[in-house]
């Protein structure tokens, strides 16, 4: 069995996703860079990173991650608290499937961020 299944399939998967995106668009310290941007667009792509993560069988059909996200400056406690919503959301999965969503996540650190902290 997948993690996939094991986390309720693509509708429970879809679900967090859907949550994650509006709460980070209505965060106090991210939502900034979500402003005029397609929040459905952007939870489909990372519905299909998701799937793909937990060992689903979905095309991603979004841009490449350094050119979409250099121009955008995420410091690195910019991504933590991207980390710290979805690891909210993940709340009702198993160990499991959080920590290999979470870990994921962080394996693109890097790619994501300018390579700063936060700066008063």
């Amino acid at each position: 069995m997948t993690l996939l299944a094991r986390a309720g399939g693509e509708s429970a998967v879809r679900a967090a996703v859907d949550r994650f995106v509006d709460r980070m668009a209505a965060d106090f310290v991210i939502g900034f860079f979500f402003e005029g941007k397609d929040l459905e667009r952007i939870k489909l792509h990372e519905f299909q990173h998701a799937v793909r993560t937990l060992g689903g069988d979905v095309a991603y059909t979004g841009r490449p991650i350094v050119p979409l996200h250099r121009p955008l400056r995420i410091n690195g406690g910019q991504f933590r608290r991207r980390l710290a919503i979805l690891r909210a959301e993940l709340a009702g999965f198993s160990e499991e499937v959080r920590d290999t969503w979470v870990n994921e996540q962080l394996s693109l650190q890097a790619q994501m961020t300018d390579g700063t902290d936060c700066t008063p």
